[in-house]
């Protein structure tokens, strides 16, 4: 078996966008950048758990090796 081809930056971005633009999720003003394997989140959420269940949705959606969440809560 083999591993799938790599992603590119702009397409794990894209992804990564699409899936934390969904409605119920509420972010607003949402940035996504991949530096150095890890994305980074800038934003607003409606609360803190919002926030927490974007970075670990990103994570998981995106297969990086880590994000830094600057989403601000509230």
């Amino acid at each position: 078996m083999t591993a799938p081809p790599p992603r590119s930056d702009d397409a794990m971005i894209a992804l990564v966008l699409a899936a934390l633009g969904a409605p119920e999720i509420g972010l607003t003003d949402l940035g996504v950048e991949y530096i150095e394997a890890t994305l980074v989140l800038r934003g607003r959420a409606p609360s803190v758990e919002a926030r927490d269940a974007a970075g670990a949705l990103a994570l998981r959606v995106s297969g990086a090796a880590g994000v830094e969440n600057r989403i601000c809560p509230g």
